[in-house]
């Protein structure tokens, strides 16, 4: 057994200092590296849902709302036609009553259309050009879907041009059923990144 009487004993403590220190220094680097990687995926999942899938998702659930309010809307719009006519007992009261409250109907199926135009298409624009720009943000599974959306945004942009006739539209199917695998990607997403991020 070694004593501190012993020659090299101050040489001993000497390395086994050193070692202590640089095996610290080692773990430290190690943890500060760690931790510096962990921060930075962090970050990179923060803007991942701040700047892609959040706003994304925003836009097709204010997309949906409306849309799935358009339909009833127009069934009470149509049951309350129905009504106003209840009782009435010939042609000429009849007449007089679609006079009197067609106008205010036809606005009903007016704003739909305007809606479409003005404000839904505008927001498929916009989810266009978000995720072109901030593709860089999105998972892989993502990154496929971008066709998909750039004909289904081209196609309504030619119909309201006039540069697609609607039974051209019609004959192509065109529905919004083409974009539900994106939709649940960007949903399935969303939920894994937020949990990640929680974790």
């Amino acid at each position: 057994m070694l004593d501190s009487s012993w020659p090299g004993w101050g040489l001993m403590q000497s390395v086994i200092a050193a070692i202590s220190g640089l095996g610290g220094v080692v773990v430290g680097s190690f943890m500060t590296a760690r931790n510096q990687k962990a921060d930075k995926k962090r970050e990179r999942i923060q803007q991942q849902l701040r700047e892609f899938y959040s706003p994304l998702l925003g836009m097709h659930q204010e997309i949906k709302a409306k849309s799935e309010l358009r339909p009833k809307v127009h069934a009470a719009a149509n049951v309350a036609w129905q009504k106003l006519f209840i009782g009435a007992a010939d042609g000429m009261e009849k007449e007089e009553i679609d006079v009197k409250n067609k106008a205010r109907f036809d606005k009903v199926l007016e704003y739909s259309n305007e809606q479409l135009e003005k404000d839904l298409i505008p927001t498929y624009q916009r989810m266009l050009k978000l995720y072109t720009n901030n593709l860089w943000l999105a998972e892989d599974s993502t990154q496929g879907f971008g066709y998909v959306l750039t004909e289904f945004v081209e196609l309504w942009n030619r119909y309201f041009s006039d540069a697609l006739p609607r039974e051209v539209l019609n004959e192509i199917e065109h529905t919004e059923e083409k974009l539900k695998p994106f939709y649940k990607d960007l949903q399935d997403n969303f939920e894994r990144l937020s949990k990640e991020l929680c974790s």
